[in-house]
């Protein structure tokens, strides 16, 4: 039988033994080796394989692909799919950045991660800028063209090479300063023809302004210290006597049969303002799960609206929003394409 059958020479016998586990051993490196590979994934191959970005624009780039790699691999894919939207998109759709959206963590935190938001008007792109001027310098599409902001919003002036940023913006109420809606207490009482107030505490109280006491609607024309003075009573109101301890509040103007609030900047910090400024946001709709990549260049909306942001008309359409409906904010890479994501 086969299985009596000895080598007559020990030697080979050994060798045969030792080539062997030589095999064996080489098969263990090399599975050894596969699987030290996969380990050693990056989170840019984790952020490139999650959005779907084929492997040929990357395998040439492993076992380990770098942050810069990264860059250069999502510049690539961008241009890609920019150029393929190009071949099918017509002219008034709103432009698409690629799937590749990096969702990062900011120095200073976003107001809000989910809230309301409205559509928002066009910041100028020069100074004094018309509507009209503006639509034909910025391209603006018929359904987009709701109206000028009458200025260059908080991060402004913007110039001409602007225009993306301001065709994709989002306002918040970012965290540069303290926004608030002035309010406070009546230090004493004062009876209907009084033409001075004195508060508890009247800091953040501007120089001038209407106040609402109860039911009683007041213009003031001066501040001293926590005194309101120049009062002209029962503005659009009934003049009242109030008690000591009442709550006054700043009011901002009336407007379409009612009062709007003031939301005050306070104590501005310059370093955070440059930080925010065009800072990148992924905004997704909460209805419909669309998404677009917007500019920080604007900040708002007042508190009383009940809204966390806005987004410009182009931003607005992009995510097919309406005014009111919830929203959610997430910070993207600085070099991300601005528009809608497909």
């Amino acid at each position: 039988m086969l299985s009596n059958i000895k080598p007559k020479n020990k030697g080979i016998t050994k060798y045969l033994r030792s080539f062997a586990w030589s095999v064996f051993f080489i098969a263990a490196l090399v599975l050894f080796g596969y699987s030290c590979q996969a380990a050693k994934k990056t989170k840019w191959q984790n952020i490139l394989e999650q959005n779907g970005v084929p492997q040929t624009y990357w395998e040439k780039y492993l076992p380990k692909i770098s942050r810069t790699e990264y860059n250069k691999i999502k510049k690539n894919y961008q241009a890609a799919v920019a150029s393929q939207n190009n071949n099918t998109n017509s002219g008034n759709s709103p432009s698409s950045t690629s799937d590749v959206v990096n969702v990062v963590s900011g120095k200073y935190p976003l107001p809000d991660t989910v809230g309301k938001i409205a559509i928002e008007q066009h910041l100028w792109l020069k100074k004094n800028q018309s509507a009209s001027s503006h639509y034909s310098m910025a391209n603006v599409s018929k359904s987009c063209q709701n109206g000028m902001a009458g200025g260059y919003g908080s991060f402004g002036p913007l110039d001409s090479g602007d225009k993306n940023e301001e065709k994709y913006y989002v306002t918040m109420r970012w965290e540069y300063t303290d926004w608030k809606e002035p309010e406070s207490e009546l230090a004493s009482k004062i009876d209907k023809v009084a033409k001075s107030i004195t508060l508890k505490d009247a800091d953040d109280f501007p120089k001038s302004g209407y106040v609402k006491i109860e039911g009683e609607y007041m213009h003031y024309s001066s501040k001293s210290g926590d005194k309101l003075k120049g009062l002209s009573r029962g503005y659009k109101s009934s003049k009242a006597a109030h008690d000591k301890n009442d709550a006054v509040r700043l009011e901002y103007r009336y407007k379409g049969g009612q009062w709007e609030r003031v939301t005050r900047a306070l104590d501005s910090s310059t370093s955070k303002k440059d930080w925010y400024k065009k800072k990148k946001v992924l905004v997704t709709n909460k209805r419909n799960g669309k998404k677009v990549v917007a500019s920080i260049l604007e900040a708002g909306p007042a508190i009383w609206t009940g809204r966390v942001g806005g987004l410009s008309p182009e931003a607005f359409e992009a995510i097919s929003a309406k005014n009111n409906e919830n929203c959610e904010f997430q910070y993207v890479d600085d070099d991300t394409k601005l528009g809608s994501v497909k």
